[in-house]
């Protein structure tokens, strides 16, 4: 659908096309970043350009102990961290280390789309454990309960959520852990979570993200300075290791030494010493508020379906009944509304819309896709 965008842009002027489809913030990072650029590539430190360890250098190490010691309420060490090429990278050095043969990682549907190629990059299998509109896609226990098995060695979790927005409840979280406590005690080996909170610190006003470590030993984060501070494409994230965790020597150990055989050797190195210059600022999360705010009341309007986003800067709406995805999003995109169909995401009859733009492009969009979903209602049978 990207490229569908890029090619009706050629057409027809791209001032005409309205994107929807990728999570590239367009809100610009904050002046301390651009501050902290200035700064670092006017210092003449030794090898300030060289190779750092693998788990990373420690002033940024100890800045984001600071920052999740503060998101999780639980006293977090520099020696709990593992700098890594963006969330991604995190995610991919987690599984490398935990991970054998055949070992099965639950996902939650709709999920990341990238999430089971990660998986399968290790040689082991994905397993989808489903959620449901009605239940504001949280995660059901006892459907979680039925997925897990012996071969289970991890889930990945994803709050504020990609494509949905929605934030898990601490109460869903709590139940989540209380269910692979007892199946990782029945089976004599843990199953670990992985909480993907690239979103964490983009959340609507007032909402509060979850917390692990006080509730499950066996869970790592994933974290970059990504969708917060709107610089993705510099690749720039952590691995942040449950301190409460007996041993987790050797897993923190073990991850910067996969961190190294994967290639990804360390995280880029300038960045390390923006990080401590930077955090905790971000760029103007508030304007995702007023954008999410907009679409909403448009859907509201509209009479569109969807649970109410409470974070990141995606909805996630079902599509008329009666309509095909593909005809829907097809249709829209005719009329320069570029959608993604929910299918990507492992949910059939939705449509993916972020909104990761200044409110005043968005209004702009408004009008455009009144007229885009009149054309796609005709599609109806």
């Amino acid at each position: 659908m990207d490229n569908l965008a890029q090619a009706l842009a050629k057409e027809h002027g791209g001032d005409k096309i309205h994107n929807f489809t990728i999570g590239n913030p367009r809100v610009p990072p904050p002046k301390a970043y651009k501050d902290a650029l200035i700064k670092i590539a006017n210092e003449d430190i030794p090898l300030c350009h060289g190779y750092s360890s693998t788990q990373g250098d420690l002033k940024p190490r100890e800045t984001f102990a600071t920052l999740f010691s503060e998101i999780q309420d639980v006293k977090i060490g520099a020696e709990d961290i593992v700098l890594t090429s963006g969330c991604a990278g995190a995610i991919n050095v987690v599984l490398r280390t935990v991970l054998s043969p055949m070992d099965e990682v639950v996902i939650v549907a709709p999920y990341f789309l990238e999430y089971p190629f990660y998986i399968e990059n290790f040689h082991a299998t994905t397993v989808v454990l489903d959620t449901k509109f009605e239940e504001n896609w949280q995660i059901n226990p006892e459907a979680l309960e039925k997925v897990v098995n012996p071969q289970t060695r991890a889930i990945i979790i994803n709050s504020p959520h990609n494509p949905t927005g929605v934030v898990l409840t601490q109460k869903t979280v709590n139940d989540m852990c209380a269910v692979l406590k007892k199946k990782s005690e029945e089976y004599g080996r843990p199953i670990y979570i992985i909480s993907d909170d690239v979103y964490c610190r983009v959340v609507g006003a007032g909402v509060k993200t979850h917390q692990i470590f006080k509730h499950y030993d066996y869970s790592v984060v994933a974290y970059s300075l990504s969708k917060d501070l709107s610089i993705p494409g510099e690749r720039i994230g952590c691995i942040i290791v449950n301190p409460l965790l007996q041993g987790r020597e050797l897993l923190v150990h073990s991850l910067a030494h996969a961190n190294e055989i994967m290639g990804f050797v360390h995280a880029n190195r300038v960045h390390m010493r923006i990080i401590p210059e930077v955090v905790p600022a971000t760029s103007d999360i508030h304007l995702y508020d007023e954008s999410r705010k907009l679409f909403c009341d448009l859907f509201d309007e509209l009479g569109i379906q969807y649970v109410k986003p409470e974070g990141a800067f995606y909805v996630f709406p079902k599509i008329p009944d009666g309509i095909d995805e593909w005809a829907f999003c097809e249709t829209m995109a005719k009329n320069f509304i570029i959608l993604v169909p929910g299918s990507a995401f492992a949910k059939e009859g939705f449509f993916r819309l972020s909104f990761c733009k200044p409110p005043e492009d968005i209004r702009k969009a408004l009008p455009v896709f009144r007229t885009a979903f009149a054309e796609a209602l005709k599609l109806k049978k």
